[in-house]
């Protein structure tokens, strides 16, 4: 079996409640990893906002490598 490394695009939708539009986005951009919500009370109160859901859109892979394992040695 071969080894392959495989980059991968993936949008989500994020409903929240927050000050305004720009607090918005930097709490999703900064809270949302791996399509979860990985903010905690804390933050939620200190920042003052709260994430309700966090939806998965598209998964879409760009690019697809196959890696040479049987080579240690970097192409060029």
């Amino acid at each position: 079996m071969k080894n392959y490394k495989v980059f991968l695009h993936r949008d989500y939708v994020v409903e929240m409640s927050a000050q305004d539009e720009t607090e918005a986005r930097k709490c999703a951009e900064f809270f949302v990893t791996d399509g979860v919500d990985g903010s905690t009370k804390e933050h939620q109160n200190r920042y003052n906002f709260e994430i309700t859901s966090v939806r998965s859109m598209t998964n879409d892979a760009y690019e697809v490598e196959e890696i040479d394992n049987g080579n240690p040695c970097f192409k060029f």
